[in-house]
């Protein structure tokens, strides 16, 4: 399968809660594995000098992420932690990217 998509967020934390970003940030992409046709690739990484947490996951298609996301499993799976992301993420970027350029 050939990379098609990927999405890429980044977060920082509120002070004190960078373990927990760790963990909420994490859940999303681990519940798809096995689920969602077409994901390629997961990484969640933390830089604790700069309080941030990076999530980047590839997939063949951007159809592949958002057809899981309106399905009722992706919904229920995404709304779990919704009311504890207010208390812990202090800025959130998100970026829907094409691959140019890469290997996994």
């Amino acid at each position: 399968m050939k990379a098609g998509y990927t999405f890429v967020s980044i977060s920082s934390a509120k002070p004190g809660r960078l373990d927990d970003l760790v963990t909420i940030a994490s859940k999303p992409s681990e519940k798809m594995v096995g689920k969602v046709p077409g994901m390629l690739a997961r990484q969640v990484g933390v830089d604790r000098e700069r309080n941030r947490v990076v999530v980047w996951v590839t997939f063949d298609t951007k159809a592949s992420l958002y057809d899981f996301l309106a399905s009722e499993e992706g919904k229920n799976d995404h709304e779990d932690d919704a009311p504890a992301m207010g208390d812990v993420i202090e800025t959130f970027e998100m970026y829907d990217l094409e691959p140019v350029s890469g290997s996994i």
